[in-house]
């Protein structure tokens, strides 16, 4: 099965165009309107999708491997006085550690 290559619009731009395409682009341009075959392209049998000449390449969805991984954490929401929420921020940028990590060590040694 052939590679697919994806490339940006601006990856392509600033490609040098060959010579042999150059003179390619220059035959184009120069070809009658009526020359230029601007029909659609055939449709793709499921023949040719088994023997491998072509192959369908789906868009969106979940892609296996991507997103964050699990941490094996459960989010909860709390509502904490200010003073508290000033407190553990304000450790927690002395030590260089999350407010959540500041908290769980807190409940794990209260």
């Amino acid at each position: 099965m052939p590679k697919l290559i994806r490339k940006t619009l601006a990856e392509i731009s600033a490609r040098p165009v060959s010579t042999a395409e150059q003179v390619r682009l220059r035959d184009l341009a120069q070809r009658p309107d009526a020359a230029l075959d601007l029909t659609d392209p055939t449709e793709i049998s499921d023949a040719d999708l088994r023997r491998g000449h072509a192959r369908v390449i789906p868009h969106g969805g979940a892609r296996e491997g991507a997103g964050r991984k699990p941490s094996g954490r459960r989010p909860i929401t709390l509502r904490l006085k200010p003073a508290l929420l000033r407190t553990l921020r304000a450790q927690a940028r002395r030590e260089g550690k999350t407010v959540s990590e500041i908290a769980e060590s807190r409940l794990l040694s209260a």
